[in-house]
C-alpha cells in the first residue's frame, strides 16, 4: 500500500553478519558497567542500573531482534540484504545530528528504555490497513512487516547509544518525522495503479538491446533475451524460441563431476545415428562365415553356440560400426543397445555383436523370414527385395531409435555457475551466508515432468522458462511466480530496475482468471 515515488533501496543490517558479531552490534548489556560508561551519562548509568523494568525492556528488546532476523532469513532466503521502503533512516538520522548538533565523540543522555518505548509506539502508528477484524490485522502485520524490523533494527538501544549517539530531543523529532514520512509514503486511494506500473514496465523496455544475448564458448547456451523474450513471456508463446530447463542436482552429483554426467545423460536424447562412425550393406550368403575378413573370428566363435537357427536369416547385411569415444561419452554398452533394437524390431532382425572391449564395436544384422510357406506366391507381387528392406530398416533404425533420454531435450550442458543467482546459498554454522558453486545442466529443449521424476533431481529448484509448461506441470501459483521471475531477468539483464510492486501487477493480472492470459486482443478478451 507504499507510494513507489516514496520509496528507495534501504539495508537490513541485521541480515548478514554472523551470529557473533550480530550479538556484539545489537546487544546492549546491562550488567556490564564499563561499557554503560562508555556510552552514556552518569545520571542516565545511574537510572538504568536502578531499574528492573529497564533490564527487562532490553531483554525483550533482544529477543525481538533475533526472532526478527530469524524471520527475515526466512523470508529472503538467499541473504539479500536491500529492500525497497519509505523513510530513508540513515539519511533522517543524519538529518537529526545535523540539527540538533549532536557529538558523536560525547556520551549520550537518551534512556535505552525511552528508545524501546519511542519504537514500539512509533510502529503502533504505522498503519496501512486499518481495522480490527482478524484478516484486517493479519493484513496491516504483513504490510508493515519489513518497515517495523527495519526499524526495530536501525533504532535499536545499542546502536543508538554506539553510533549514533542522538540526544533526547533529537530521537523525538526522529520519530516524527519517520511517521510523517510514512504517513506521505502511503499510497492515496484511487490511484492509478495499472497506468504506472505500465508506464514503469514500458520505460525500460523502450531502452532495451533488440539482439540476442550470446554465450561465447564451446558449451554455448544461447538464450533469447531482451525485447523479443519479454514478448514472448507477455504473449505467453506457445513455441519458444530458446525453451529450455535449469536443472538442479541433489545428492553426490552435486560435487561429483562423473555423478552429474550420469545425470546428464540420463536427459540428453540419444540416437543410433549419434553414436555410429559407419554403416555398410553386404552380400554375405554364408551367416556363419563371414567374407568381412575383420569379423571373421567372432562371429565364427558366435555362431558354434547358435540361439536361433542361421538357416533362415537373409543372406544380405546391415553392418554398423560404432564410433567407442562417443559410446563411452554417452555412457552407452553394446548389450542396451542390442536390448533397445529388439524391443524395436522384435524377431524379424538376427542381431550379433561384439564384446564392449572388442578392437571394433561393431553391430551384424540380419532379416530372418518368418516360416509362412503358403500365402509366398500372393505376397510375391509388392514385396520388398530384402537389400531395399535393409536399407529402410537402417535409415528407420539411425533416427528414430531412442537409446536413452528424452525426446525434447537434444542437448545438455553441465557447468558449475560462477554468479551468485545460481550458486547454493547456505547459512553456516557461525551464522554467515555461504555460496557453493554444484553442478547444474542447462537442457537445449524441455521436458519438466519427465524430468522431475528422474533420480539426483532436486525437484525444488528445477525450472523451466517456458510458462505454458510450468503451468500444466505446477499450477497457477507458480506460473505466477515464474513470470515475476523471468521478467525481472530480461529487465536486470540490462542493468535497469524496476520496482517489484510494477512487476507484481501484471503478473497478478495474467494469472487472477485461473488460466494464463496473454496481454494481446486475443488473451484479454477471452
Amino acid at each position: 500500500g507504499l507510494d513507489g515515488m516514496w520509496v528507495e533501496n534501504q539495508n537490513m543490517i541485521t541480515m548478514k553478519p554472523t551470529n557473533q558479531n550480530f550479538e556484539r552490534d545489537f546487544k546492549l548489556d546491562l550488567a556490564d558497567e564499563r561499557t554503560l560508561r562508555k556510552f552514556y551519562t552518569e545520571d542516565t548509568v545511574r537510572e538504568i542500573q536502578g531499574s528492573t523494568e529497564a533490564l527487562k525492556l532490553v531483554e525483550e528488546e533482544w529477543a525481538q531482534l533475533e526472532e526478527d532476523r530469524r524471520l527475515l532469513r526466512k523470508i529472503f532466503p538467499r541473504g539479500d540484504a536491500k529492500v525497497v521502503l519509505p523513510c530513508n533512516l540513515n539519511r533522517l538520522i543524519w538529518n537529526a545530528q545535523k540539527i540538533f548538533k549532536v557529538e558523536t565523540r560525547k556520551l549520550t543522555n537518551l534512556n535505552p528504555t525511552r528508545v524501546i518505548d519511542g519504537v514500539r509506539n512509533l510502529s503502533k502508528k504505522l498503519i496501512i490497513v486499518s481495522g480490527e477484524d482478524r484478516i484486517s490485522k493479519q493484513a496491516q502485520y504483513n504490510a508493515t512487516l519489513l518497515m517495523n524490523i527495519l526499524l526495530r533494527s536501525t533504532l535499536c538501544s545499542k546502536k543508538m547509544a554506539s553510533t549514533y549517539k542522538l540526544n533526547a530531543e533529537a530521537f523525538e523529532w526522529l520519530l516524527g518525522e519517520v511517521e510523517t514520512r510514512f504517513q506521505q509514503a502511503i499510497a492515496q486511494p484511487g490511484e492509478m495503479v495499472g497506468a504506472l506500473a505500465a508506464q514503469s514496465l514500458g520505460e525500460p523496455a523502450t531502452q532495451m538491446t533488440l539482439n540476442t544475448f550470446h554465450y561465447a564458448g564451446v558449451s554455448a547456451k544461447n538464450v533469447t533475451l531482451g525485447v523479443p523474450r519479454l514478448k514472448e513471456i507477455i504473449n505467453v508463446s506457445k513455441q519458444l524460441k530458446t525453451p529450455s530447463l535449469t536443472v538442479y542436482l541433489t545428492g553426490a552429483a552435486t560435487k561429483d563431476a562423473d555423478r552429474a554426467k550420469d545425470v546428464l545423460c540420463k536427459l540428453e536424447h540419444t540416437t543410433l545415428r549419434k553414436v555410429t562412425s559407419n554403416t555398410a550393406i553386404y552380400y554375405d550368403p554364408n551367416p556363419q562365415s563371414t567374407c568381412i575378413e575383420e569379423d571373421e573370428d567372432w562371429v565364427s566363435i558366435f555362431y558354434e553356440m547358435p540361439d536361433f537357427d542361421p538357416s533362415r536369416s537373409s543372406p544380405w547385411l546391415l553392418r554398423v560400426e560404432l564410433d567407442r569415444k562417443r559410446m563411452v561419452d554417452k555412457k552407452l554398452t553394446m548389450e542396451q543397445i542390442a536390448d533397445k533394437v529388439h524391443s524395436g524390431f522384435g524377431d524379424d532382425l538376427n542381431v550379433i555383436y561384439t564384446d564392449d572391449n572388442a578392437d571394433k564395436l561393431v553391430f551384424r544384422l540380419r532379416i530372418t523370414n518368418q516360416d509362412d510357406k503358403s500365402s509366398e506366391s500372393e505376397e510375391q507381387v509388392d514385396k520388398m527385395e530384402d537389400d531395399v528392406f535393409l536399407r529402410c530398416i537402417e535409415s528407420n533404425m539411425l533416427s528414430e531409435l531412442t537409446l536413452q533420454g528424452i525426446q525434447q531435450i537434444s542437448k545438455v550442458y553441465m557447468h558449475k555457475p560462477s554468479t551468485d543467482d545460481k550458486k547454493k546459498i547456505e547459512i553456516a554454522p557461525d551464522g554467515s551466508f555461504k555460496s557453493k558453486a554444484e553442478w547444474i545442466l542447462e537442457t537445449d529443449g524441455i521436458g519438466l515432468l519427465r524430468v522431475l521424476s528422474e533420480q539426483n533431481i532436486d525437484p525444488v529448484r528445477t525450472t523451466s522458462n517456458d510458462i505454458c509448461e510450468i503451468f500444466e506441470v505446477l499450477g497457477i501459483e507458480a506460473v505466477r511466480k515464474s513470470i515475476e521471475r523471468e521478467m525481472n531477468n530480461v529487465i536486470s539483464f540490462d542493468g535497469s530496475y524496476v520496482n517489484y510492486r510494477h512487476l507484481a501487477l501484471l503478473c497478478d493480472v495474467m494469472t487472477a482468471k485461473g488460466h494464463l492470459m496473454a496481454i494481446t486482443r486475443h488473451g484479454i478478451n477471452r
